[in-house]
């Protein structure tokens, strides 16, 4: 279930993120490239955080018998 937990929370950060940054995206006076780029970092941010907090998940989950004799 920490999964769970994670995916909510991680939701609920994007919503506020996306609320935050809604006044920036839909601002006519800044230029459409700067807007794709911004978005386009924030997405490779987003995916890299992902990565990382599933590749922690896994290592937690293969750490927990490291210690278990055979």
């Amino acid at each position: 279930m920490p999964g769970l937990g994670i995916i909510i929370v991680g939701t609920a950060i994007l919503v506020l993120l996306g609320w935050g940054c809604r006044g920036f995206f839909v601002n006519p006076d800044v230029h459409l490239a700067l807007r794709v780029v911004v978005g386009a970092i924030g997405v490779g941010v987003l995916i890299i955080v992902i990565r990382v907090v599933k590749d922690r998940l896994a290592r937690m989950k293969a750490a927990k018998f490291k210690e278990v004799k055979k």
